[in-house]
């Protein structure tokens, strides 16, 4: 997270004859733009970029009057857990006479973590006035896009999805190939349990049979991913691919799905269906 530029707007009143707050706050797309839709859903990796005002602070009353000001911007879910730590900023200016009539707006990029689940957040904005020793608070709803974990408490893939190609967006229909193509698929791996500091550790490993019961094509592991994060990281993202041969036989073929939670202890396997025609 990152505070922008700073920058002063006049306005037709002194900013300090009123109580101190956060003013006409605006959420937007990127630095600089304008209000992101009603209803728009922020997804994960996304940034938000925040815009606000500060009002009724009161300068110092010297010969030189300046305005000393700190602001504060948590980012938290739906149960008000942090997505990621505070954005933090000052405002400190001098003021010329002609300047009494002005007030700050304040700009912080927001960049969310990987694999949020839809659902609600809001941005706490708390700004406190170092010269009136005074504090305000505001608070921003916003929405997050990603996947629905409803009732997703034991290790499983979510959103299983065959494709034509590796960089392709739509999933098949029909999950049909030639031989001599390559089978693409993609998933989320949910379920798994969590450790200290919000680690994870899993992996997927997968076998192919033919309609008989055959084995084609077998690996242990076939990707493992482990770490830990500020936010706890809901879901993994899995992907494979299959060389089909020239020669292959026409026919139903199954992928057999192993995943595994190191942490959790749980081991799962699910069965997905392909042709080839």
């Amino acid at each position: 997270m990152r505070a922008g530029a700073l920058f002063l707007l006049a306005l037709g009143a002194p900013a300090y004859s009123q109580s101190l707050s956060v003013a006409a706050p605006l959420l937007a797309q990127f630095d600089g733009g304008p209000a992101a839709p009603a209803g728009y859903a922020f997804g994960s990796g996304e940034s938000i970029f925040l815009s606000f005002d500060v009002t009724g602070f009161k300068p110092s009353a010297d010969d030189d009057p300046k305005v000393d000001l700190a602001w504060q911007c948590t980012a938290v879910d739906g149960a008000g857990l942090a997505l990621l730590a505070p954005a933090r900023g000052t405002v400190k200016v001098e003021l010329a006479p002609e300047d009494k009539n002005w007030r700050p707006r304040v700009r912080v990029e927001i960049a969310l973590p990987q694999a949020l689940a839809s659902g609600q957040g809001e941005l706490r904005v708390e700004v406190t006035d170092n010269i009136a020793m005074k504090s305000a608070s505001h608070r921003v709803p916003f929405r997050t896009r990603g996947l629905n974990l409803t009732g997703i408490d034991t290790l499983q893939p979510v959103r299983f999805r065959f494709f034509r190609a590796e960089d392709a967006t739509e999933a098949l229909t029909v999950a049909a190939y030639r031989p001599g193509d390559t089978v693409w698929a993609k998933f989320e791996l949910a379920g798994y349990k969590l450790g200290p500091n919000h680690s994870f550790s899993a992996s997927y490993g997968l076998e192919v049979f033919r309609a008989n019961g055959e084995s084609l094509f077998k690996q242990e592991e076939a990707a493992r991913e482990a770490g830990d994060s500020f936010y706890p990281r809901r879901y993994l993202f899995g992907s494979l691919s299959l060389n089909l041969t020239r020669d292959l036989a026409l026919g139903e073929y199954t992928i057999v799905l192993h995943l595994y939670d190191q942490l959790g202890m749980q081991h799962s396997e699910t069965r997905h269906g392909f042709r080839v025609e």
